[in-house]
């Protein structure tokens, strides 16, 4: 058991000196002073380290987009977005607590437009709507945005909230707007 444990150990440990040497090795960066910028800290925190890597960053997204995450946006090169899909959620209940269901809703722009459908959902799970969601971060990068969520029940308009979105190189994040709503 005791050897096992120590062959696991040494795996792991090659494992992660043999990711650091890759992700140090890019092309066009010579070993050990990696390919970020040391003028760009990313969304992440720390200090840094003294081998000359910049440990400031966040992992390397490895979604749908490969890693690509923010090439179409100058400031937001050599930003690494971490893989976590980030929602603004409304809960929609009646006075007792219970959840109502819509008979339609959608988001749009402040001058009415229907936003894509990929932004917006009911989540079945936790039961409450999806406002907005990080497919809108590719193109919108460091923009400030406002948004409305419509629901109907019956033909009646009873939801009508604006939200303030802010997008950074990664994610977006709710700056104004309600959380839960209340139907009478």
């Amino acid at each position: 058991m005791k050897y096992k444990l120590m062959t696991i150990c040494a795996a792991l440990a090659i494992t992660v000196i043999s990711c650091s040497k890759l992700q140090n090795n890019t092309p066009g960066t010579s070993p050990g002073t990696g390919s970020n910028s040391s003028s760009k800290t990313g969304t992440g925190s720390g200090s840094g380290s003294s081998s000359g890597v910049d440990t400031t960053k966040p992992p390397v997204d490895t979604s749908d987009r490969g890693g690509d995450d923010n090439s179409n946006h100058p400031d937001c090169e050599d930003i690494f977005c971490t893989t976590d899909f980030r929602m603004i959620d409304l809960k929609v209940t009646d006075a007792s607590g219970n959840t109502v269901m819509l008979s339609s809703f959608h988001t749009e722009d402040m001058a009415g437009n229907k936003l894509p459908a990929s932004l917006y959902e009911y989540d079945n799970y936790r039961q409450a709507y999806v406002v907005f969601n990080d497919s809108w971060v590719r193109g919108h990068q460091n923009t400030t945005t406002q948004v409305r969520f419509v629901g109907y029940k019956n033909g009646n308009k009873v939801v009508d909230e604006v939200y303030t979105i802010a997008t950074d190189c990664c994610h977006i994040d709710k700056t104004a707007g309600k959380d839960a709503v209340v139907l009478p």
